[in-house]
């Protein structure tokens, strides 16, 4: 009878949040429209032997080496999936979309809101 309560079934869904809130870990304080866009992009897809493959695309930093960057912000992901699931990450798939200067990542304030002191 103890078997039955060994078949734990992760969802996609999960993977999916765990690697959100690890890439917003990584990215630090960016707008929920950054977040938005990365969690649009996001894939997760499961290998017949249940390993996982993420894809997701991101915008990076001017300045910033993107393979360092990149290599840094996958490892991030992979360890947090990989730790919190226990399922194999074979490759994390990062499309670089974009380079923005670090002011350009906070969002404008929405209309009406501006100078509200």
């Amino acid at each position: 009878m103890a078997e039955e309560y060994k078949n734990i079934e992760i969802s996609d869904g999960v993977i999916k949040e765990i690697a959100i809130r690890s890439i917003g870990e990584f990215l630090g304080d960016v707008g929920s429209r950054v977040m938005k866009k990365i969690r649009k992009s996001l894939d997760v897809t499961r290998n017949p032997d249940d390993s996982l493959v993420i894809e997701f695309k991101i915008d990076v930093p001017y300045g910033e080496p993107i393979p360092e960057y990149v290599s840094k912000l996958t490892e991030k992901v992979k360890h947090d999936i990989e730790m919190m699931t226990s399922m194999r990450v074979e490759s994390i798939n990062v499309t670089v979309e974009n380079v923005f200067e670090k002011e350009e990542e906070i969002e404008e304030p929405e209309e009406g809101e501006e100078n509200q002191e």
